[in-house]
């Protein structure tokens, strides 16, 4: 979206450390900095990637513009009040034209990000303050095993909050889990379980997409497993694809799922007869397992459906909250979201 000029006016000595913000009605412009000693000799061109802001569909939204004097490069997006989100500097030698006719536009993109410079993040100055992600190592004791799910080997992990806690947390996408340490968080939120159970999506081979989309995309065997494996009542909780898989746990297993956390759920997912999770778990029915379902007002591309998916739950009887949250499809947003859901759950009985 056009930003005014005056976003930009901002001295490099104040951009330097991060994102500036200035007051634009009811949200703000965001100036960030791209220092010509943090990128490669040859750049050419440098793309402002600000998650759910900026991206593939938004390309020339997220071009930088190049300030010879002050040896940087500078670019402005209006983000909500209360923002808080991940963003890295993109930089190429070629112009940025998008995929070519033909191309898979997704694959270009993870290709076309590969160059980024890294994982940062800002917060407007109005943003809530992060309580329960402290970036700490989580002073539990965590274990890792390898446990044969679906005919594929996973790695699972199971932590065990220092605090004493009753009841057991089923987490989707352990590596993200681990690499943005929201597992610390167990050790502060009210109500702690008595174990927290993660679990990765990772094939004999290694890292893979499909295993991944195979596992939490509506698969009884993976859900059955998994939940043989933990064993007894469970909270489920996940993001994206994950907040599907937790969405479709909580339908389908109320015998076992005492509530589930999901997280910018992935609802637009349907399988080759075109059925959704809510269709594949009969939620016309109405069910009496609590649910906590969040989607960041940023995240264009899927706040309808998740909107219309809360109203078809809640229509039907399903003990159900809808929420949204001031950022995008995030972890810097989930890592807090998915403990403090979590609690709440808890805090209702689950």
């Amino acid at each position: 979206m056009p930003v005014p000029a005056a976003a930009a006016a901002v001295s490099l000595a104040e951009r330097s450390a991060g994102p500036v913000f200035t007051r634009d009605g009811d949200g703000w412009i965001a100036t960030f900095t791209a220092r010509d000693d943090e990128l490669p000799p040859a750049t050419t061109a440098v793309f402002l990637d600000v998650n759910c802001v900026t991206d593939r569909s938004l390309l020339d939204e997220g071009m930088m513009r190049r300030d010879t004097d002050g040896g940087a490069w500078i670019g402005s997006v209006r983000v909500p009040a209360g923002w808080r989100g991940a963003y890295t500097f993109v930089p190429t030698d070629t112009p940025v034209t998008g995929p070519a006719d033909g191309e898979d536009a997704r694959e270009w993109w993870i290709g076309f990000r590969r160059n980024a410079l890294g994982d940062r993040e800002g917060a407007a100055p109005d943003a809530p303050e992060q309580r329960l992600c402290t970036g700490r190592s989580p002073e539990g004791v965590l274990t890792s095993e390898t446990v044969v799910l679906d005919g594929t080997p996973r790695r699972v992990g199971t932590y065990v909050p220092p605090r004493p806690g009753r009841g057991t947390v089923l987490l989707f996408d352990g590596d993200q889990v681990r690499k943005h340490r929201v597992l610390a968080a167990f050790d502060e939120v009210e109500n702690p379980p008595a174990r927290v159970v993660v679990v990765d999506h990772v094939s004999a081979d290694g890292h893979d997409r499909n295993v991944r989309a195979t596992d939490l995309t509506a698969n009884p065997r993976f859900r059955d497993e998994l939940l043989a494996f933990v064993g007894g009542p469970v909270v489920v909780s996940g993001c994206s694809y994950g907040g599907l898989a937790s969405l479709f746990f909580a339908l389908t297993r109320p015998d076992v799922v005492e509530g589930a956390a999901c997280l910018s759920p992935s609802v637009w997912w349907h399988d080759e007869q075109e059925r959704g999770v809510l269709d594949l778990g009969d939620a016309d029915a109405g069910g009496e397992v609590p649910l906590l379902v969040e989607v960041g007002d940023l995240e264009w591309m899927m706040v309808a459906e998740v909107t219309e998916a809360c109203e078809r739950l809640g229509a039907a009887g399903h003990p159900v909250q809808c929420g949204t949250f001031a950022g995008g499809h995030d972890w810097v947003q989930w890592r807090e979201r998915v403990p403090a859901s979590i609690s709440r759950l808890r805090s209702r009985g689950a």
